[in-house]
């Protein structure tokens, strides 16, 4: 009788403990997946123990997913260049597939709507604002070493905004960094429809850039004149020996225009002839440009 007893007591006992030992195991979580154990412990840590940093780092990992990573505006360089801060350090980003006219290039100058590109990006992108980058492949760079990218605001592609706003061409587009071409081309075409900012111009942008000629003869034709939005150092007509500063200009149809320093064209134009008075222009058969 007694062996009974303490036969059945010893066969409880182990099942109890074996028991307890597999609840054990089922609350400690299989050892079989230490990674997704840890990757699981780094993104959603326990809010008792430090909930800003939980909800800091799940903003990082959404982020991630979506393949952009969180930076903010140091400065707006011109229409389609920023200087970011990201991870610690500052960048100079090139945006992806877009191009803006230019505002300082040492041989175009300014070209119409560079102006309005760069002031609008510098509204939107102002310094400080936080945003998300969307890298080009691998972490792409150009020839001048700026990072290539896509710029968010709120969710919003920046990219986007500058080619529906007509602020910017299609262009630049090299493998791999193909990802948004088709998007990006139907915005463009319906800025073209509605003529806006630089397709109000006819035979302006173009597929190899943007034409100041065209453009000239353009707004020419529409009797539109701009503000100045630059001052010009002189230049020198060394036929003359003598500083002389209005530019004269024969467009590919044989138009005479000569430009003032501070008109809107006057930095990218190339002069045939240079003048010290707009009656030496004049007399000469050049006529005042409208810009």
């Amino acid at each position: 009788m007694i062996k009974t007893f303490n036969l059945l007591f010893t066969a409880g006992t182990l099942s109890a403990l074996l028991l307890s030992g597999c609840s054990g195991t089922e609350y400690q979580g299989s050892r079989s997946e230490p990674s997704q154990q840890e990757q699981k412990s780094s993104v959603a840590p326990p809010e008792t123990n430090a909930p800003a940093n939980s909800k800091k780092t799940a903003e990082v990992q959404e982020h991630t997913k979506k393949g952009r990573l969180p930076a903010a505006i140091v400065r707006a360089i011109d229409g389609d260049t920023v200087k970011i801060k990201l991870n610690g350090r500052v960048e100079t980003v090139r945006m992806l597939c877009v191009d803006t006219p230019e505002t300082h290039h040492p041989r175009l100058g300014v070209q119409p709507f560079g102006l309005e590109a760069a002031q609008f990006t510098k509204k939107i992108l102002y310094s400080g604002r936080k945003i998300e980058i969307e890298p080009g492949i691998n972490m792409g760079r150009d020839k001048y070493g700026r990072l290539l990218g896509y710029i968010y605001t709120d969710g919003k592609m920046f990219n986007e905004t500058l080619l529906e706003k007509g602020l910017a061409r299609v262009a630049y587009i090299y493998p791999p960094n193909t990802k948004y071409t088709g998007q990006f081309y139907a915005i463009q075409k319906k800025a073209q429809q509605k003529r806006a900012g630089i397709w109000s111009l006819e035979n302006y942008a173009t597929d190899k850039g943007f034409d100041t000629n065209a453009a000239e003869t353009a707004l020419d034709k529409k009797g539109t004149s701009r503000a100045a939005h630059q001052n010009s150092k002189p230049s020198v007509d060394h036929s003359l020996n003598r500083a002389c500063d209005i530019k004269g200009n024969i467009s590919s149809s044989g138009t005479r225009i000569y430009h003032l320093p501070g008109q809107h064209f006057y930095n990218a134009t190339k002069p045939e002839k240079m003048f010290c008075t707009e009656n030496e222009a004049v007399k000469a058969g050049f006529r005042k440009s409208q810009q």
